[in-house]
């Protein structure tokens, strides 16, 4: 059962976790992504890391909000879900402007 407000966008957004982990979102919205990765991150976690959109970057925090583990045995990646607790303004802005 989805309970957003807003829907995420299946869109693929560069990421990089605690400023040494790449990754790429799955899909995205103004509020948060979610990612995969072979190592996910427990539910509750703070994360922090950049998000590209466009050609800027933009810094956030972030709690994880929800994790499937990884598969290793079938290289199936885990997912993870996280909501934004602080991104600039203007990553609202480009996003509206975006994919409007």
């Amino acid at each position: 059962m989805n309970k957003r407000t807003l829907p995420r966008l299946r869109k693929r957004l560069k990421l990089s976790l605690g400023g040494k982990l790449p990754a790429f979102t799955s899909d995205v919205s103004p509020y948060g992504f979610s990612a995969e990765l072979m190592r996910t991150v427990r539910p509750g976690s703070t994360v922090h890391g950049c998000i590209t959109l466009g050609d800027t970057e933009f810094p956030f925090t972030g709690v994880v909000r929800w994790s499937k583990a990884a598969e290793p045995r079938l290289s199936a990646r885990g997912r993870f879900g996280v909501s934004f607790t602080g991104i600039a303004n203007a990553f609202f802005e480009l996003f509206a402007r975006s994919f409007a």
